[in-house]
């Protein structure tokens, strides 16, 4: 059983795979578009899809244009969403950028749901690592919990 997709579009284009064990699909813009340095916009597919109940899709970058500086937002597509699939790119050029019809700007990967539900209790478990967050293994940003996050001035 595969992914049903419907295009919405003449331009729209089905996502391919770049290589035989290739984890994402390739999703291809359906029109051109010019992101504004350091902005953002929705890139329209043109398509709409229905992946089976008990999965959903995650949208992820394409290392190309992460190199170029342009990134996707987090992106979730639930089982049950049926309206057209866009990607939500982050230009964080100083320059505008501007994506073609037909342009790769993202990738469609198929994750399993696991959904297990919460359950409140009066305390967890200690472990090694109580506390520690962002930057606690050494690899990441050193920030404080009341620490900000630098805006990204949108």
């Amino acid at each position: 059983m595969g992914i049903r997709v419907q295009r919405l579009s003449e331009n729209a284009r089905i996502p391919t795979n770049g290589s035989k064990l290739a984890a994402g699909h390739d999703l291809y813009s359906s029109k051109a578009i010019n992101i504004p340095a350091n902005n953002r916009a929705l890139v329209k597919l043109g398509l709409a899809i229905a992946v089976l109940e008990g999965t959903y899709c995650r949208i992820a970058p394409r290392s190309g244009l992460a190199t170029k500086g342009i990134s996707v937002d987090a992106e979730v597509i639930d089982a049950d969403y049926r309206g057209e699939v866009k990607v939500l790119l982050v230009n964080h050029n100083i320059i505008n950028y501007e994506v073609r019809k037909g342009d790769r700007i993202g990738q469609l990967i198929v994750e399993w749901l696991d959904d297990q539900g919460w359950i409140e209790v009066e305390g967890l478990d200690v472990t090694e690592r109580p506390e520690k967050g962002f930057g606690s293994s050494g690899l990441g940003a050193r920030c404080s919990t009341d620490d900000m996050l630098p805006s990204s001035g949108w």
